[in-house]
């Protein structure tokens, strides 16, 4: 089971030789530290706990001081008592929290309803990928289709709760399916072709051994992940060009259906060039590493063009990228369509005051 804990003290600590070099100056230190325990029914309790370091490489063991609270692996006999104890990794939650707490204010503060109901769309969000996109993957079901399921009801219930229940909402959301449906077809037709897996081999590995599960289905995961990371930049673009079509349409109440559709679209492209840059930008520096990397060792143009995690990465940008253009045009269209009906200025007057901050 896993336990809070607290380093009390260092007991002692040495350096170890490098089991690769002996003769080398080691970066290896072996730390023996005593460890209180902070969660029941073991609260207050200690553990004395020897943690391995390296000086270079903290990804293989961390420094630990007194005062440092810790993640402890605790092994269990029959009768429930602690047997053992291991370090798993520092507490890191509280910065978590910290930052999670200045993005509700300022939301909140700076968003008023709007952003009350951008915090609800959100929790929506994780609520959806937690308990149902996760398990169904995990019981095998096709993630491609789950996913695709969950961004249909992300889209189709978030975009009210932000825009409202009206008109623009409704041409918002026709615009979030069709970027989403394309991001997702581009990446799947691309990914077959080019028979990529999307996954870092260690992930992969994992992901193929968890015990009593069907075999997952790495593409799918894959693609899975491409149509939620465009979801998000759709519904953005999706919103702002109808929102834009309904502020003319309340200025200007004799405006027809074409010079919507082209507002609408200036809107877009406006837009376009600047979340394709986030999109791309945001997958880039998730990628960074690996870019670093490549360059360290003077990779190959043919072996960097060619690897599986840097060609998921393009097909990733690329099509949410195509998604979020494609989006633009449908819900321009769909704007023209629905805000110059008969009867909508009223309608739309009506529905701003209701949805208004």
């Amino acid at each position: 089971m896993y336990l809070k804990g607290k380093v009390a003290s260092i007991l002692a600590e040495y350096p170890e030789a490098d089991p690769l070099n002996a003769d080398a100056p080691s970066s290896l230190l072996r730390q023996t530290l005593l460890v209180e325990l902070l969660d029941p029914p073991f609260q207050g309790q200690t553990q004395v706990i020897t943690n391995s370091v390296n000086l270079q490489n903290p990804y293989n063991g961390i420094y630990l001081h007194p005062g440092e609270e810790v993640v402890v692996y605790g092994t269990l006999d029959a009768q429930g008592r602690l047997q053992g104890a291991a370090i798993q990794d520092l507490i890191r939650h509280r910065p978590i929290l910290t930052v999670a707490a200045i993005f509700v204010v300022l939301i909140v503060v700076l968003g008023g309803r709007r952003g009350i109901a951008a915090l609800v769309t959100l929790a929506l969000t994780g609520v959806l990928i937690w308990y149902v996109l996760l398990p169904a993957i995990l019981k095998g079901q096709s993630p491609l289709l789950a996913s695709s399921l969950v961004c249909a009801v992300i889209g189709l219930i978030g975009t009210p709760i932000i825009g409202g229940l009206n008109r623009k909402s409704l041409a918002a959301v026709a615009g979030i399916i069709a970027g989403v449906i394309a991001a997702g077809l581009l990446a799947y037709l691309t990914g077959q072709q080019a028979r990529i897996t999307g996954i870092e081999f260690e992930y992969a590995t994992m992901m193929l051994a968890i015990p009593n599960r069907p075999p997952l289905d790495l593409q799918g995961v894959y693609f899975a992940g491409v149509l939620i990371g465009s979801l998000g930049a759709v519904m953005d673009t999706s919103l702002t060009v109808a929102s834009a079509a309904q502020e003319i349409r309340q200025l200007h109440k004799t405006v027809g259906r074409k010079e919507l559709w082209q507002a609408g679209m200036n809107v877009g492209r406006d837009t376009m060039g600047m979340m394709s840059s986030t999109l791309i930008l945001a997958y880039v520096g998730g990628a960074l590493s690996l870019l670093v990397l490549l360059m360290a060792y003077e990779t190959p143009a043919l072996k960097i063009i060619n690897s599986d995690l840097l060609v998921s990465e393009i097909i990733r940008s690329a099509a949410g990228s195509i998604g979020l253009i494609l989006c633009i045009p449908v819900t321009a269209f769909c704007s023209a369509f629905l805000l110059s009906s008969s009867g909508t200025a009223t309608d739309s007057a009506d529905e701003d005051k209701r949805t208004a901050d």
